[in-house]
């Protein structure tokens, strides 16, 4: 038999063997992987909960996107802070099977199409589209010592949307997913930013086929509709973009947009700077005010011409005291302790610094470990980039980032308001 057989047959092994794993569910707590047991149930809180301001309530839900012309939705996740006042989170007169207890943590559903990934990374269309593993998770739980629980969370189903409020969009990177930066989503909506995270066609949960002519701009141009209708009076639009979905968090929105991107080599230049023409990949000049975030570990990064800073950017440090964000010290209260510029860098230059998925929720990281680390020798020999995948599985650092990245992401969307923000 000859190798190619050999892997082939091996994966057609392998591919059987993930089938017959049972749907999980991931305890991110613990940040291992135990059976599901969990139906679909819609909590309420205690009133008590709802009126400690100190501790933030966010609500989650996931809603369809009708993509117009195409006869699919695409889900929509939002995260979004609750009013201590919201008649919602009150109990209500409603069925038994649809209050959960106050305790039920919030969950999310996740799932890996191995055939998504085969498609998009090899071109393999002989995978099954049904060897799909489906999970549940807990809500993000990127600290150390458990402090999320400064953060209290409601199924958002029955839960309105705040009619008035800073909105921010974050868009998902190449086989990414809507949860890939729920845990920034989470701290943000804890601080009073509402927050949208579309799946698009490049997604690995692959909840709609990709069709000929849907592409991210058709999703955008729904999801703007969606928030037009919503969100009555959005105060301030900022993007969060990782990989791929940076270029996205480039393109939608204009100059009165703040910027997150991470996962890139190549930060953009203000308008009216010279082109770099040498540049492999070169990036579109941008106005407005824009954080970069990049790590000499992210092997994408490298593959796609290193790191690049424009000079009119303020280098940042990992080791800068930004301020605590409500899901690691719940006395901050929401306030800006620093004010960060207009264009601010960091680069993560230690030697085991973040690599390209580091960047990502543990969550998501430790469900792709748990059903795709068995494919990844396939993947080596055929030579398949796997976007650091092998590396994620040695440095499991999904926590540790989240640390520099959360208390820094808000500290730069919070410094549009120069006084400050109250929660």
């Amino acid at each position: 038999m000859t190798p190619t057989r050999r892997v082939f047959f091996g994966m057609a092994g392998l591919v059987t063997f993930l089938f017959t794993i049972p749907n999980t569910s991931v305890n991110a707590f613990s940040a291992s992987v135990i059976p599901s047991s969990v139906s679909s149930t819609v909590s309420t809180i205690d009133p008590k909960i709802a009126s400690n301001p100190t501790k933030p309530t966010v609500a989650y839900k996931t809603v369809p996107l009708p993509l117009t012309g195409f006869g699919i939705n695409a889900p929509l996740a939002v995260w979004y802070p609750v009013s201590e006042t919201d008649s919602s989170l009150q109990p209500q007169a409603a069925a038994a099977s649809e209050v959960a207890p106050p305790s039920t943590p919030v969950k999310y559903d996740y799932q890996i199409s191995v055939r998504r990934i085969g498609e998009l990374l090899a071109r393999w269309d002989f995978i099954p589209g049904f060897v799909t593993r489906k999970f549940t998770f807990e809500r993000s739980n990127n600290d150390s010592d458990d402090k999320n629980t400064n953060i209290h969370f409601v199924d958002g189903k029955h839960v309105p949307l705040p009619t008035k409020a800073k909105v921010v969009v974050l868009t998902h990177g190449f086989l990414g997913s809507r949860f890939d930066l729920s845990h920034i989503a989470e701290d943000l909506a804890a601080r009073g930013f509402v927050c949208v995270a579309p799946e698009y066609p490049e997604s690995l949960e692959a909840s709609y086929p990709r069709l000929e002519g849907l592409d991210r701009k058709v999703v955008n141009d729904r999801l703007f509709r969606w928030i037009t209708d919503n969100v009555k009076e959005p105060t301030s639009f900022a993007s969060i973009g990782h990989s791929m979905g940076a270029g996205t968090a480039l393109d939608i929105g204009d100059d009165s947009w703040d910027r997150v991107l991470m996962g890139i080599g190549r930060a953009p230049d203000l308008p009216g700077k010279e082109t770099d023409v040498t540049a492999k990949f070169p990036m579109r000049q941008v106005g407005g005010r824009l954080l970069f975030i990049s790590s000499v570990n992210d092997g994408a990064v490298k593959w796609g011409g290193g790191i690049r800073v424009p000079d009119d950017y303020t280098m940042l440090s990992e080791s800068q005291n930004f301020a605590a964000s409500p899901s690691n010290d719940a006395s901050s209260n929401g306030r800006l302790s620093m004010m960060l510029p207009d264009r601010a860098a960091l680069v993560f230059d230690r030697s085991n610094a973040p690599n390209h998925i580091s960047f990502l929720s543990e969550n998501v990281n430790e469900a792709m470990i748990s059903f795709l680390a068995p494919l990844l020798p396939v993947a080596q020999a055929f030579d398949i980039p796997v976007l650091d995948f092998d590396k994620y599985v040695v440095s499991r650092d999904s926590v540790q980032t989240a640390e520099v990245l959360k208390p820094l992401i808000a500290e730069f969307l919070l410094s549009a308001d120069k006084e400050g923000v109250d929660l």
